[in-house]
């Protein structure tokens, strides 16, 4: 391949690289915020569920509708975790920018 269609390509798996990380740093922030996280296909026919939070026996449990992409996974994953005490754990600052960031959202 030659110019923009090279160039093209890889930045394509430049930017879902970074996604893929950054998605692997906000389940590994949600595991130590004692999160657990489930992929599940959330389509339904007669109404309409979105990825979201709810309690499972004793564990709290973050629903994602797996036909989601890395970006929007982690956009999900990122607002659950602005909305928890995440001050006693150990975040990279990169991972806690993210959260913050949808904080503000």
């Amino acid at each position: 391949m030659t110019g923009r269609r090279a160039a093209g390509i890889k930045g394509k798996q430049r930017v879902h690289s970074a996604a893929a990380l950054t998605l692997l740093s906000l389940e590994d922030a949600a595991g130590r915020a004692g999160l657990e996280i489930r992929y599940s296909n959330l389509e339904d026919e007669e109404m309409t569920i979105s990825s979201g939070v709810c309690w499972l026996q004793d564990r709290r449990l973050l629903l994602v509708d797996k036909r989601l992409g890395p970006v929007q996974r982690a956009g999900v994953i990122a607002t659950v975790l602005s909305q928890m005490d995440l001050e006693n754990i150990y975040l990279p600052p990169a991972t806690r920018m993210i959260i913050e960031e949808a904080a503000k959202r």
